[in-house]
């Protein structure tokens, strides 16, 4: 928290903002357009899920290095694929239920505990590479079912393997567990100091972009989502199988979009 209040110090009382690009870790993720995207901008926002899109995220290595101040926030586990039946084999809840995988990690032991153990590894290297300084916000498992006791192991898991970064507790309908960083989706969860949030989910296209912003001026972090941040386009398809290539000028609309709405009185954004 120390290194947050330095970071932000420049936005005044705006919030820490970004473009939710879950998908970063897609080899084909049209890298060199997010990063373009933060031209301009004193402090680099990011956030990403590690795993689920690739295990080599080289476009999350390549902002790493940018010497400017960077706050993350990355995702561990993915909790939707498990509840809609659609995890690959290489996702840390597959074959899990809700119940199962909150036995294995209450227990300390099992499949879920080992490949989650094994990812968080590989996000901690990543992240002692970054350059400069850095506030990092991890989230064991997106939009999560499994139940308190579980979650809890999972950021105690995090916290010891990297001790410098926020936890963030990110349920899919429960509360969110004490002495954590709370973080809901969607356009209008109930959210306290100190939260996160994120219209993953919701078509940042299709609401009132402005109100929303004011609603959780309150909150560290605030992540702005369309589908095409995740790749989808339609149907669903593997999230390793998909296209994830697009076009600068989606890139340069949504920066149009983070500029006006999140920094319009501030020289962060040169647009």
């Amino acid at each position: 928290m120390r290194w947050l209040i330095a970071l932000l110090a420049f936005i005044g009382s705006a919030q820490a903002q970004a473009s939710s690009y879950l998908a970063l870790c897609h080899p084909k993720f049209s890298c060199d357009a997010a990063i373009k995207s933060y031209d301009g901008q004193e402090t680099i926002v990011a956030g990403w899920l590690e795993n689920t899109f690739g295990s080599d995220c080289k476009c999350a290595d390549r902002l790493l290095q940018d010497t400017r101040p960077k706050v993350v926030r990355v995702h561990i586990a993915n909790s939707p694929c498990m509840r809609n039946k659609r995890c690959g084999k290489y996702e840390i809840l597959y074959g899990q239920t809700a119940a199962s995988a909150s036995r294995e990690f209450i227990r300390g032991k099992g499949q879920s505990v080992a490949r989650f153990k094994r990812v968080l590894g590989r996000l901690r290297v990543r992240l002692s590479k970054a350059v400069g300084p850095m506030t990092c916000y991890v989230a064991p498992c997106l939009e999560c079912d499994l139940n308190g006791r579980a979650r809890r192991v999972m950021g105690a898991l995090v916290s010891s393997a990297l001790p410098g970064c926020n936890i963030v507790d990110n349920p899919y309908r429960q509360p969110c567990l004490s002495g954590t960083t709370c973080e809901k989706h969607g356009t209008d969860p109930r959210l306290s100091a100190p939260c996160i949030v994120d219209l993953d989910g919701i078509d940042g296209s299709t609401i009132n972009v402005k109100k929303w912003v004011d609603r959780y001026r309150h909150c560290d972090l605030t992540y702005y989502w369309e589908p095409w941040m995740n790749c989808i386009r339609g149907k669903f398809i593997d999230p390793r199988s998909r296209n994830c290539k697009y076009d600068s000028s989606l890139f340069e609309y949504t920066r149009g979009i983070i500029c006006q709405y999140f920094y319009p009185l501030s020289d962060t954004c040169s647009l």
